[in-house]
This record gives structure tokens, sequence and C-alpha cells, in this order.
């Protein structure tokens, strides 16, 4: 079977060579599929994303795969995106796959609904939802570039015939707006987050994993974190991701966590490569996540994989992925006082701690190890397509 992959891939132009990508989000997710799929002896996967600032279409090696990047034009909100979906649709045609897989409902599904080929989109973000998040505290060229993105989301989510949702919340949202045939995939996680062993260390290490951008919450996260300190005075807050989205929420971000009362507890790590992230996790006893809208966070399903409990904010997908008071807690967003609350709770009995944690990752092990999701992401190819003699059903 031949799959094309066609997803956003942290291609770094400038990167030395050799440099490990830093994938978050729907990056980490198309790489770990592409090297879940690569292993299958009946599968050959390739992997198609669009890079700005790119003058011709180049090649890399992937682990077991190939990348085909394609230039991304500036402007094309103005042209409907027709020149980058035209380039991502000629490199389909080259691949010939028996199969394309599109993930986000963007220029990727645009491509992939338009190939004349069998094919599938998985909608990890809700555009529009994100556009009414955002709102408030945007300018009004940005207000523009998301007004286009969703409507240009909405095109395209009504043309798909097969739709992946990585989560309940995603059904939800979508099913009155297409017609398309749904199927129920989580996003994997990296086998590495499963190798983290032993338990949290128990030294007040508070870690979240998210950019520096108004919808991750990161200035409600650190005044959570405020009210933590006063009653535990020796914690430390980690944020790791990405801060040039958004240089303006980041500098404020900044300047929060510089008050007298944060300063010296908070570090910004920027964004890191996986084994960084794994390491990261490994020394923290507790993931927070403050975000004002998500779908289903890889960054949630990563800190289960290790064994970490959660923290989170009841957005979107995130009450599906932690059982509050099971495998985490789940509080009200915009809400640091409940955040904080939560938190402390979970410092002050280390047991419990644990013990949420050893669920989540028991939990993890059903849901998110990466061989069953590519299980279940073949089982899809396979209704798409039909029967195939030259398909294995099933791997030892």
């Amino acid at each position: 079977m031949k799959v094309a992959l066609l997803g956003p891939y942290p291609v770094n132009l400038k990167a030395p060579a050799g440099q490990p990508p830093l994938p978050g989000g729907v990056d980490a997710v198309v790489i770990a599929l592409a090297r879940g799929l690569a292993r299958r002896s009946e599968v050959s996967v390739s992997v198609v994303t669009a890079v700005a600032g790119l003058a011709q279409p180049i090649q890399r090696p992937g682990e077991g795969y190939t990348l085909y990047c394609v230039p991304r034009p500036r402007g094309g909100r103005l042209t409907g995106q027709r020149e980058v979906v035209g380039l991502l649709r000629q490199q389909i045609d080259a691949l010939a796959p028996d199969i394309v897989h599109a993930h986000i409902a963007g220029i990727y599904a645009r491509a992939a609904v338009t190939s004349g080929r069998p094919n599938v989109v998985t909608l990890h973000g809700i555009i529009y939802r994100e556009t009414q998040q955002a709102w408030a505290t945007c300018t009004w060229p940005t207000r523009l570039r998301w007004v286009s993105d969703a409507l240009f989301e909405h095109a395209t989510v009504r043309r798909a015939p097969e739709v992946i949702a990585i989560s309940p919340y995603v059904q939800r949202e979508f099913r009155g707006r297409t017609a398309a045939r749904f199927h129920l995939v989580e996003n994997p996680v990296d086998d590495r987050f499963f190798a983290v062993t032993g338990p949290p260390p128990g030294r007040d290490r508070l870690l979240c994993v998210g950019r520096l951008m108004p919808r991750k919450g990161i200035l409600a996260l650190l005044d959570a974190f405020e009210q933590i300190l006063a009653v535990r005075p020796d914690a430390t807050l980690t944020i790791v991701g990405e801060t040039t989205s958004d240089p303006v929420y980041a500098a404020q971000c900044r300047a929060r966590a510089a008050a007298p009362a944060l300063r010296d507890r908070v570090r910004f790590a920027g964004a890191q490569p996986p084994d960084v992230v794994q390491a990261e996790l490994a020394a923290c006893d507790v993931m927070l996540l403050a975000s004002e809208q998500e779908t289903a966070p890889v960054s949630i399903a990563e800190a289960m994989a290790a064994g970490r409990a959660v923290v989170t904010t009841d957005v979107g997908g995130c009450a599906a992925m932690v059982a509050d008071g099971v495998t985490g807690r789940v509080v009200p967003a915009k809400d640091p006082a409940a955040l904080a609350a939560a938190t402390l709770e979970l410092l002050a009995d280390p047991v419990r701690c644990r013990a949420l944690g050893q669920a989540g990752r028991a939990a993890a092990e059903a849901r998110f190890r990466l061989d069953s999701i590519v299980d279940a992401t073949l089982a899809v190819y396979r209704r798409i397509l039909g029967p195939d003699p030259h398909v294995t059903q099933e791997h030892p």
C-alpha cells in the first residue's frame, strides 16, 4: 500500500545538517505516524509538506520514509491558496499513492480532497473555534487572516469524503458541517515517552508544554503559579514551547515572569526536541495546561505516557483525555485559582499524585501507543480502499 501523508513538518532550512527537528502539536503526530507506518512491510510511505521560503522542491530522508518539500509562496490567502495546493497535488501525482492522508483542514486537506485519489483528512484544530477565542485580543489584519482560514476550513471539510477525528469533540463540532464518514482515531505518542521510568521526583517541579500564545493561557498559568508559590515557595515552573508565533504575547509572558513574586522561579525553555521534552517530563511532578481552546493536545498524551499527573482546563477535548480525579484534574478555563488549588492538592499528596500518574500511563498504553494507532489508521485505509489481497490484515 502506497501512502502519501500530507501535513506540517518541522523543516528548518537554516538548521545545520543533522540537527534534529523540533516537532510540536500536529508536526509530532505526522512524524510519529510516518515512522509507525514505515515499520510495516506492507506499507510504503511518503511525507509531503509545504515550506515557506523554499525556492524549489527538495527531498530529505526520514526514518524509513522520504520527505518531499514544496515551496509555500507568500500571500496564498489572496488567491485561495491555489498555487501551494497545485504544487502539493503535483507531488501527489508524481508519487501516485493508493491513498492520500492529509492532516489539518487547510492546504493539505484541500490538496487531498481535490487530488482525484482515495483520501482521508485528519482534523486536528478547529479554526473557527480558535478564531472566536483569539478575536478580542488580535488586530484587524490578524482577524481577517483568521476569518479567511476559517472559511477555507469550512469549504474543505464540506468536500471531504472521509474524516478521522482525533477526539469525540471533533466529531461533535463537525458532524453537522459535512457528509463525510467519520472514523475516531486518537493521536499517537512517540514510544520514547513510555520509556520514562520512576515516580515523580517530589521536588515541586511543574511543567507546561505549550507555545507562548494566548490560546495556551500562559498568562493565566503564571497567575496560578504565583498562588502556588505562596504555599510552596520552592516550586519551579518550566515552560517548553516556541516563542515566535506571537512575539507581543511572549513578551507579556516574560514580563509577568519577571515580577518579584515569580522571579527566578519560571524558566522559558523554548522549543525543544522530543528527547528534551521526555527529560523534562521525567523531572517534573505535575504537567499543567491552562489553555482556553484545545482539540486533543499531544502534550497531555505525552505526559500520561510518561506517568505524570495532568492538571488541565476543561476546554475542547481535554476532558475526554484526562479523567478528573482518575488520571489527573480538570478545572475551568480562565480560572487561575482553580488551577492553583488542584495543583497544590496534588503536590500536598505525593501518593495520590503518583497514583494518578500511574492510572494515566495505563490509559495511555491502551489509547496512544503508536502501534495501536497505526493499526487503527490502516483499518481506516482498508475501509476506504476495500479488500486488498496484497495488504496484510494483522502484524505479528
